[in-house]
């Protein structure tokens, strides 16, 4: 999918605290599994930096939000166990022709309970049981009616949009 393209990772706010979280158990727990988990995760972050691609894509499911638009990493520590960990990304394509791909870290965070697609779900501000083709077709202006979907969330407060993420 993204053989021969440049790729630039930047991580979210979200994505950031994510590791952050990550390095404050490591801190309390040095030399440990934690320690170690945060070291996977950075070299992890660095090979999804530039032109290798491991990860695998995401299906619709409906029990989540809609995340097809995204990928999936592993990340373990331990060779003999499942990894423990997940970070959950998007390409996003430059708009130049050769321009560089900016490959959108959302989520990194436990494989338990599929905590961590919850997580990435909720920071795209996506509702659960919709598919992005759904969400796109609601999203178009409508005869003066605001069809945008508003299932999980405030009255007042909108869905997120890819112009509403902030970089650093």
């Amino acid at each position: 999918m993204t053989n021969g393209l440049r790729i630039k990772v930047h991580l979210t706010p979200g994505a950031r605290g994510d590791i952050e979280q990550l390095n404050q158990r490591a801190l309390k727990h040095p030399h440990g599994k934690d320690e170690a988990l945060l070291e996977a995760t950075i070299v992890m972050l660095h090979r999804l930096n530039g032109r290798r691609h491991p990860t695998k894509p995401l299906d619709y499911n409906p029990h989540f939000a809609d995340l097809s638009d995204c990928d999936t990493t592993y990340v373990g520590a331990d060779a003999y166990e499942k990894p423990p960990l997940r970070i959950v990304s998007r390409d996003i394509r430059p708009e130049q022709p050769h321009g560089i791909t900016r490959r959108e870290i959302v989520a990194i965070g436990a494989r338990r309970d599929s905590e961590v697609y919850r997580i990435a779900g909720q920071r795209l501000g996506r509702p659960f049981g919709f598919t992005l083709d759904q969400l796109a077709a609601q999203r178009q202006p409508t005869a003066g009616q605001d069809r945008t979907p508003r299932a999980g969330r405030g009255v007042d407060q909108p869905l997120s949009t890819e112009s509403d993420l902030a970089f650093d």
